[in-house]
């Protein structure tokens, strides 16, 4: 008995992922963040691998962690207001929804090594950061509706039965489908069965049925960080750092499909209303290290250079699908949990500053990310293969690169403008580019031992969903075109 339920579980992982659980965009979905910013230097474009002296240091580059000369706390709050517009089916609609999170919040504790003698040569200060980031946000709610062609429910689940095996390598008759799914829908009249063909079932839905999608998708990947940076000389800055990494994914996304059937056989012809809900509820918690040095050849420009490694996660994955008749109430779900590793990419970035004089700066950032490197491994060897194949074949290495700069208008006040763009991660998509660029600008105030910083920054992206796949790759899709505004807040005192 127990031989039998270990094959059935090997069974159903397979079937999971070869319909519906894509661990491959999974893999990219958790692996694609960016370290945080406080709103100084999200202004600045996220410029912050040359520049120190600020919180963001704790995330970024830990060498920055060297230039503090005071302890310091800080808060980071964040409003994201997003506007979508969503092509499906032919038909253009609009959304917009808005959203509140903490973007960090750390606080910076700074040691004198020296007492007496020389207080510009050698080691001159160890600070201690710890702080906590939110590196991506997956919030994301959208819903459109569209009339299928030849591509509906019925479609799909002919091919998912057709490919629901039995003992003897022939797709299952309706009662003994092992995937209750498929056999709801056998239920509901979407797929009628003849074994006298070697694909026994096919779809007795219309062409033209209607289609209406709800798509609601939560949670985000954070870092708690534990950096210390070394200040020697006054020239050179080191740095190093911990992060305790852990994401957490919702997504519940249902279908609802209006239409009719008809029977083989038959003239007549019979209305339907289905709903088919997949859900992921994916956990994962890791570890990464990051590395940095900042040199000072010149009182006016810095260069900087920062690794961070790959996060090594454990993942625990609980997708289930559902299937519901509203007309009878006849319903059926399947669970697929699944447990993997998965090791992002690593992080490469170079930066440089030039000062001018005590009334601002400029600087550059430019980083590389391999998303083909990702690694993914599991107790399915087979799974494993194909993920990594699709790895492959699907991801490519992205440039990314950011341009800021800040203006002193007096001690208190200052200007801050900047400019990002965070490479296509996909190859042989020669008709998209999602490449995403974002402009941003800011301001900030000085007052005795307290700050506030203010960042607007707007950016651009696009993503294309589909619910589901047919092999003959004519299932419905959909492009999303997203607006996004963040509007951040720094608060910090320095003790």
């Amino acid at each position: 008995m127990k031989f039998k339920n270990i094959i059935f579980a090997t069974i159903a992982v397979v079937a999971a992922n070869s319909a519906n659980a894509q661990y491959s965009g999974d893999a990219l979905r958790f692996s694609q963040f960016e370290n945080s910013t406080d709103a100084r230097f999200g202004a600045m474009g996220g410029t912050q691998v040359s520049i120190g002296g600020t919180m963001s240091s704790i995330y970024g580059n830990p060498a920055g962690l060297g230039m503090f000369t005071k302890s310091e706390f800080s808060l980071t709050p964040t409003i994201n207001f997003s506007e979508k517009k969503v092509n499906a089916f032919g038909t253009n609609s609009s959304l917009s929804k808005s959203n509140l999170n903490l973007n960090n919040l750390g606080v910076v504790f700074h040691a004198r090594t020296h007492k007496v003698g020389d207080a510009k040569q050698g080691l001159l200060s160890v600070n201690l950061g710890i702080g906590y980031q939110q590196r991506a946000n997956f919030n994301n709610d959208f819903n459109f509706t569209g009339i299928t062609t030849a591509n509906g429910l019925g479609d799909l689940f002919t091919q998912k039965s057709n490919l629901d095996i039995d003992e003897n390598s022939f797709p299952a008759s309706p009662q003994r489908l092992l995937s209750r799914v498929n056999r709801a829908a056998n239920s509901a009249n979407l797929t009628s069965y003849d074994d006298t063909f070697s694909d026994p079932y096919v779809a007795i839905t219309s062409d033209d049925s209607d289609q209406y999608y709800d798509i609601n998708r939560k949670g985000g990947n954070n870092n708690i960080d534990f950096s210390l940076g070394f200040n020697i000389s006054n020239k050179l800055f080191l740095g190093a750092g911990l992060g305790l990494a852990n994401f957490n994914y919702t997504s519940t996304e249902r279908v609802n499909e209006v239409g009719v059937y008809q029977t083989p056989g038959s003239a007549s012809t019979n209305d339907y209303d289905v709903d088919y809900i997949k859900y992921f509820d994916t956990e994962g918690s890791g570890i990464n290290l990051k590395f940095g040095a900042i040199f000072k050849p010149v009182s006016e420009l810095q260069v900087g250079l920062s690794f961070e490694s790959p996060t090594w996660y454990t993942v625990n994955d609980n997708y289930s699908e559902s299937f519901l008749d509203r007309r009878t109430r006849v319903s059926g779900d399947d669970s697929y949990p699944y447990d993997y590793s998965l090791r992002t990419p690593l992080r490469l970035s170079g930066g440089i500053s030039y000062f001018v004089g005590k009334r601002g700066f400029i600087s550059a950032d430019v980083g590389v990310v391999d998303y083909s490197s990702i690694q993914f491994s599991s107790d399915n060897n087979g799974t494993d293969m194909d993920t990594r194949r699709e790895i492959n074949e699907l991801y490519q290495s992205a440039i990314n690169y950011s341009l800021g700069g800040e203006f002193k208008l007096n001690q208190s006040f200052l200007l801050r403008a900047g400019f990002r763009s965070n490479g296509n991660p996909y190859k042989n998509l020669e008709d998209k580019d999602y490449t995403i660029n974002s402009v941003s600008g800011g301001v900030g105030y000085r007052f005795g031992n307290y700050y506030l910083d203010a960042a607007l920054i707007n950016s651009n992206s696009t993503l294309n969903y589909s619910n589901y796949s047919l092999s003959d790759g004519n299932e419905p899709a959909t492009t999303i075109d997203t607006r996004i505004n963040r509007a951040s807040l720094t608060f910090g005192v320095r003790f």
